[in-house]
Parts: structure tokens; sequence; C-alpha cells
């Protein structure tokens, strides 16, 4: 298992070249075909048992489909599809597996399914104040292009503090909810553990065995944590405020003096100071039962899975760190079947697990008990590799069976994978393939290191930081920001080191460190995206509660793909990468048929082909937009079969 673990990895970094890397990717293959295979034997008991027979597979072109819109977030481009048509090896469907999960794409669409799950808002309006989730962003970004594991993930989530901006962006998972500390601990829960115990924040939950005493001995591992520095500068912000109304202090192009002073001051404050965490928490005073009196101090204190309890009569800053290691321990019954159920959805397209209230597998269930516990023990001894993980199933034959009408026929996503409609970010990364020669290529620049304000550059990021904590007072504070106000606002400041378009800070405080150069995939843009984009119609989460999108169809939709962005995003766009098919030689039947694949995958019937070719001949360019606008507004391509 050891020297599997490191060939993936090897792999995966690109340390093995030539000979060695191709034997690296081979061992990691057939380890996870001999997985697959070993899951399929179980799977077959299961239905056997069940009384239930699995469909047969689904043809090249579905696979093919199915395959990158599961691991990729998008269609297959069209030589994608020909390397794959040309392929006659009796394993390429092994080996497309293996490209689409070594690809960007894999990465761009994980990246989606993480902002979903861990609520990454990119900005959040606070207490009055913008504040920024970026270096959270960042952070689970990198750690996507790494493949760092599940658990490692975890640990750094729960446990790091320090600065987002200058240390680990890990920090900021808990700023993401300042403010809202109950809030957080019940998200945390469900995020890591699969546990629901919202309910039991206010009462004993009717529902499941949590009691309300069982919250808030959990809540008080995380209590107590506190903003990393100073926001002490927001005291003095009356005379700033004041000073703002002078014409020297509101520079055309340029953020007022006070927020100006708000977006520094920010990025000063932003992350957990080290060393807190208490460890402890009062019961509210509406406690209602007998085991704990309004306002008593608790302890942290675990329910389940290994023993863990602190003292609730001091501080015990060491509490985040205990509470982590917890939550990944070998003792944690819920942590492997969490997000082993979380990625058999993701690829399967259904639950396995039953019960809304706990989202785990659970290895004593009667009948999906000893897949369960396959699952779990397998997702362990991959070290929790997600990338891995996922892999594997898609090598099942469950995987390549056809079709199921809905989620209760698929049983589980054992008897094929249901039908169901593409998410706002796989339609959106569809149509982006449909436009851009390469659809992996990186649109979002982004600057960590230099501050900018508007275009102005301010300094070294990191520069900032320490000299807005090396005030002792807040006039000390107060004058060095008017002076680099001056500065921004008459060009005497330092000159920017880097030659690339400068990002900049967006609109009263709001922090900004990135730019979109071009048509971006979803996992570059905003997240989540404005309002009314694209994707918000088509059920992109708000970054508000866990796994918050919907897949769901509506007239708003239906407009938007008919009379909206679809038109001139992708059908009436002159530098589309669809409209190369029109300028290439060949017969406009051929032609027709070179579209209709490059958005459906399959290649046209006769008399599909025959109206492609009509509406090219008749039409010309504009039969071109029709037939692209005709496609990508039917079923076939907007659901996954």
């Amino acid at each position: 298992m050891i020297r599997f673990l490191s060939v993936i990895k090897l792999a995966a970094a690109g340390v093995l070249l030539g000979g060695p890397a191709l034997l690296a990717a081979e061992v990691a293959r057939d380890r996870m075909s001999k997985e697959a295979a070993h899951l399929d034997g179980l799977i077959d008991a299961l239905l056997e048992k069940s009384g239930k027979t699995m469909p047969a597979p689904v043809d090249d072109f579905t696979f093919l489909r199915r395959a990158s819109l599961v691991a990729t977030g998008r269609i297959p481009t069209l030589s994608e599809i020909k390397e794959f048509t040309n392929d006659s090896a009796a394993d390429k469907r092994i080996r497309l597996v293996d490209r689409l999960y070594q690809s960007k794409g894999y990465q761009s669409h994980m990246n989606n399914w993480f902002c979903d799950h861990l609520r990454l808002n990119e900005v959040k309006l606070q207490g009055g104040y913008f504040s920024s989730n970026t270096p959270l962003i960042n952070w689970t970004r990198q750690s996507v292009r790494e493949n760092k594991s599940w658990k490692k993930m975890t640990v750094e989530l729960l446990s790091s503090r320090g600065n987002g901006w200058t240390g680990s962006g890990a920090s900021h998972y808990y700023t993401r909810d300042i403010g809202m500390p109950l809030d957080n601990s019940a998200n945390t829960m469900r995020a890591f553990l699969g546990v629901r115990m919202e309910c039991a924040q206010c009462h004993d939950d009717p529902g499941s065995s949590w009691e309300r005493i069982d919250f808030f001995n959990l809540a008080a591992f995380t209590h107590g944590k506190s903003n990393y520095g100073r926001l002490d500068f927001l005291r003095g912000r009356g005379l700033l405020v004041n000073m703002s109304s002078e014409k020297e202090f509101n520079a055309p192009g340029l953020h007022h003096l006070h927020f100006f002073s708000d977006a520094i001051g920010q990025y000063a404050s932003s992350g957990i100071e080290p060393g807190k965490g208490t460890g402890r928490i009062k019961l509210p005073d509406d406690y209602q039962y007998a085991d704990g009196d309004p306002g008593e101090m608790v302890e942290g204190r675990t329910p389940f899975g290994g023993k863990v309890r602190l003292n609730s009569g001091k501080h015990n800053p060491d509490s985040l760190d205990q509470f982590a290691a917890w939550v990944v321990g070998d003792d944690n019954p819920t942590f492997a079947g969490s997000i082993a159920a979380r990625m058999w959805l993701r690829v399967m397209g259904a639950k396995l697990h039953k019960k809304d209230s706990e989202e785990f597998l659970d290895p004593e269930d009667p009948d999906t008990g000893d897949l369960s516990g396959a699952l779990m023990k397998l997702i362990k001894g991959y070290g929790y590799d997600l990338r891995a993980f996922q892999q594997t199933l898609m090598l099942t034959r469950a995987f390549a069976a056809k079709s199921a009408p809905d989620a209760e026929a698929s049983f589980h996503g054992l008897l094929g994978r249901p039908i169901e409609r593409m998410s706002a970010e796989q339609i959106w990364d569809s149509l982006i393939t449909l436009v851009l020669e390469d659809p992996e290529s990186a649109q979002r620049i982004e600057d960590m290191e230099h501050l900018f304000i508007h275009g102005r550059y301010i300094g070294r990021l990191e520069d900032i930081i320490k000299k807005v904590h090396s005030f002792k007072t807040i006039k000390e504070y107060q004058n060095w920001v008017i002076a680099k106000y001056k500065e921004a606002r008459d060009g005497t400041g330092p000159k920017a080191p880097v030659s690339r378009p400068p990002t900049y800070i967006a609109g009263h405080g709001r922090l900004m460190t990135s730019a979109i150069l071009g048509t971006a995939r979803a996992s570059e843009l905003p997240s989540p995206a404005p309002p009314n984009h694209f994707l918000r119609k088509f059920g992109q989460s708000d970054r508000i509660s866990i796994d918050g999108a919907t897949n769901e169809g509506s007239l708003t939709q239906t407009l938007q793909m008919l009379n909206g962005e679809t038109q001139t995003m992708v059908a009436n766009r002159k530098d589309a990468v669809i409209r190369k098919i029109f300028q290439a030689p060949g017969s406009n039947a051929d032609k027709g048929a070179l579209l209709f694949q490059s958005i459906l995958t399959r290649p046209p019937t006769d008399q599909e082909r025959d109206l492609c070719a009509r509406e090219l001949s008749i039409g010309k360019d504009k039969g071109l937009a029709n037939i692209v606008s005709a496609l990508v507004c039917t079923p076939e391509f907007l659901f996954i079969y």
C-alpha cells in the first residue's frame, strides 16, 4: 500500500520521467482496476441478494461523455472525441479515465465541489465591512493541484492559525463564520463527519440521538477564537470618516480615506489569532435540561469516536488541535464514511446511505453494509486520496451501466447512474468547451504578494501587514494611513515591481486580489457568481449552506438558453472554436456531423445529418448559429445519461 501511494504521488508530481513514469502510471491503474473489480464483486452479491440484475454497459460515446462530465465537469472536445474513437485498445476506457483524473479539468471541477461543500464565498459583508475568503479559496485550489489528502486538508482547516494572506489560507475556515461560532460548529460536524446536529443547537433532537448538551460540548472545542491581529483601527475610524468629506481625501478614482483604511486594516486582521481557543463554552441562558444549568461553563467533550475531554476550569489553547485530531482519528466512525459517501454520490449519482439526517456510510447496514465497509476501507487504504478513490469508482461496471430514469430506479447507483440534469457549472463549462480552443487554459490571474488599490501600488502585502501590527497607538496608525493615502493619490509611493495588469480592491473596501482575462471556467470566476450571472440562474450554490446547489430546471433557464448569454457567448460568437468547423474544407453534411458530435458527443443519425446539412446550406453562418442554439437546448445536451 505504501508503495502504491508513493507511486501515485510521484507520477502526479512529475518526478518520474519517461519509462519509470509510464511504469508508475501502469502500477497505479492496475491497482485501481483490481480494487474496482473487488467492488464489482460486492455489488453483484448485493444485487443478487436483492433480486436485481445490472443493466448492460453503455456504448463508447455515452461512456466518454458521462465520464468527462463527471470527472472534469464538461463535455469532451472534438479532438478528445476523435482520440477516444480512434483508440482500438481493449483498455481504452481505463486509460481514458486515467487521463481525465490527471487533467486540469478534474482540478477545476473538484474546486467547484469544494466551494459548495465548504461554503467558500469569496467576499462577505460582515458588520458593515467586507471580509475576504480569497486566501482560503486559493489554499483549496492549491490543495487540489497537489492532490492533498482529505485527511490532511481537514486537519489544516480545523487547526490552522495566523494571517491567511501571509500564512496558511486554511486559517480562514473559521473566519468564514466569525460572529456565528455555533453555526460554524454545526456546519463543521456535517462537512467533515456527515452528522446533522443543527437542531441540537436549540433542543434535544427528536429525529436523532443528539442532545443539546452534545452540541455544546463539541462547540466548546472551537470556542474562543478571534480574528488575527488588530481590529482596534476601527475605533479610530470616525476621524478618517470626517476627513473623507474633504476634497483631498476623496480623490477621483481612489477610495475615500476611511474605505482605504478599512481595506488595509482587513488584510491585517485576517485569519485566526495563534494560541487562541478556550476549549470551553457557557451554556445559553435558555438552557432547559437537567444535565446542565443556564450560564454554566462546560468543557469540550466528544460524545462518540474516541473519548476526548478538556478542562472546564481553564483555557485549553490546544483545543483546536485536539478537535482536529479527534475528527480524523481512527476511532472516529464517520470520518471515512462521510467522505466516501459524498464521493460515491459524486461519481455514481445516487446516495448509498439511506438517512438524510446521517450523511455517512454504515458498515452495519443489513443491505449495503458489506459494500459500505469496503468503500470505507478503500478510502483509508488510499490515504484519503479523493482522486484515486473517485477514479476507482469510475472503473466499476456499475458506473458504465446504462442509465436509470431516476435515483430510486438506480438503486443507490448500482443499477445505472440516474439520468440527471447537469449542474450549473457543468452546463457553463460545457458551453466554454465550445468557445475556447483549450477549455483548461487559465484565465484568472492572482496576486497574493502585492497590494494594489484601484491600480495604485501600495507595497508588498506582507510588509503592509507587519507595519500595521507594529503601531503602538491608533494615532500612529492614522498618521501612517493618511500618508499612504497621499502617496497613492499623488503617485509618489513605491513603484510596482510587477509588469502584469495590477489587481485591485473594488468598491468601499471590498477585497479582491484577482482578475479574469477572458471567458473562464466556473471555478475561476468569483465564488459565488453575482446573483444575475448564468451560473446562479442555473442553480449554483450561494455558498451559505453546505451542498446548497440545485440542478432543477426553470422557465428563466429556458429563456436564458434561447435568448440570453448562450446566444452571445456561443452561437453568435465569431471567435468561438466551434466556428472553425464551418471554416474547414468538406461538405455541409460533414460539417453538420462535426457540429452535432461536438455538442452531443455522438455522431448524428442519417436524418439528423441531413437536417444539419440543409440548415448549413440554406442559412450558412446563420444556419450554424441555429444548429448550435438548437442542440444546446436539447435535453440530450443538458442531461447526463
